[in-house]
């Protein structure tokens, strides 16, 4: 009897161990799904212009569990869209911005967005260095590159981090470039990819090559091809013929609708003529506002439409409409609180889904 009596208790008491490890098991799952739905909503907020409350909720989520990989990437992405509508805040915490995307591929180095995303703000933070005169630019260098290898390690074949990579390592030799190395990345892409090749074969051309006949041949040997048409359409705009750049980049919208952000640049490229010759205001300046008006009407997403209606309203400022522009200026502001003061437009990076692999990409040394 005593025996069963032993059996029984110790039946009991593993039978209570399971209960107790499925409950604990249960517990954590809640509590994780809590987290992620918590990160969803923090990232569904700040797509509706509200940033703040997102950071937030996002660290909440990091007080209770600092290992969050998902909210240290959601957090390092709502402090870079809130500086850009305070430049000079963006710089100053550039540190603590690099810092939380480093703690996401810290927590999960397998994921590829993530690292991606870090190799993004490091180069944002060497660009910055550059632009500054900073002693730290070497650093900064060695750091991106770092971060774009760290990718290519995750997957070989996301191209647009290897042209971040070729792009970095054409910086002066002083500050840690290498244009021997980024030879070897550009015949690596073209062989994995003729426009991606294209691009980073540009990179490494030397000055007097025509560039405008470089994309034509490309795009010869490639014909129909939006990526190439987009190409040959920036190429003649940097040779200041307009007609020709605008042509191209028209057919390449046409060929591929997706490229509306072609729109903004066709704007900004209006408005740089315009700062570049004050005379050209009546010319540039009403066909910028015609390009955003075509923006507008594809329904962006909310903070790239604060954008462009911010710079609408800057347009209309130079034109003196004074009127016009202020109510441009409070609609931008109603539409996002922190709308993007940089004359750049705000990366696609900054607002891809949680889930999706973003493979948005955009020289940091090109004006557009």
């Amino acid at each position: 009897m005593k025996t069963r009596s032993v059996a029984r208790k110790a039946f009991m008491m593993m039978a209570g161990g399971v209960v107790l490890a499925s409950l604990i098991f249960l517990l954590s799952s809640c509590v994780a799904e809590m987290q992620a739905d918590a990160v969803e909503q923090a990232y569904e907020l700040r797509m509706m212009g509200n940033a703040d409350s997102a950071q937030a909720i996002l660290e909440q989520v990091l007080a209770a569990d600092s290992t969050h990989a998902a909210a240290w990437f959601e957090l390092a992405r709502t402090k870079q869209h809130i500086g850009l509508g305070n430049p000079r805040l963006l710089m100053e915490r550039l540190g603590s911005l690099q810092q939380a995307a480093e703690n996401a591929t810290a927590n999960d180095p397998a994921n590829v967005t993530y690292a991606y995303y870090k190799g993004y703000v490091s180069f944002f933070r060497a660009y910055a260095s550059f632009m500054r005169g900073q002693p730290d630019a070497a650093e900064r260098v060695a750091e991106v590159i770092a971060a774009y290898e760290a990718v290519l390690k995750l997957d070989p074949d996301f191209h647009e981090a290897r042209l971040y990579l070729v792009e970095i390592l054409c910086a002066p030799g002083e500050m840690g470039g290498d244009v021997a190395k980024a030879e070897v990345h550009v015949k690596q892409l073209e062989e994995r990819d003729p426009v991606s090749g294209a691009k980073a074969r540009e990179l490494i051309l030397a000055e007097d090559v025509d560039r405008v006949q470089f994309w034509k041949t490309r795009l010869e040997e490639n014909p129909g091809s939006a990526d190439l048409m987009e190409q040959l359409g920036r190429a003649y705009l940097y040779q200041e013929k307009m007609e020709e750049g605008m042509q191209q980049l028209e057919a390449a919208l046409q060929t591929d609708p997706t490229k509306q952000l072609l729109l903004l640049d066709m704007a900004r490229y209006h408005v740089m003529v315009f700062r570049q010759d004050a005379s050209q205001s009546k010319t540039a300046l009403p066909m910028a506002k015609e390009a955003i008006s075509r923006y507008l009407k594809t329904e962006p997403i909310r903070p790239l439409r604060a954008y462009a209606l911010h710079t609408l309203a800057r347009i209309e400022g130079s034109l003196g409409s004074r009127e016009a522009a202020a109510t441009l200026f409070d609609e931008a502001q109603e539409q996002d609180p922190h709308v993007s003061k940089a004359f750049a437009v705000p990366s696609d990076i900054l607002f891809t889904k949680l889930d999706e692999v973003t493979h948005f990409h955009r020289f940091f040394s090109r004006p557009f």
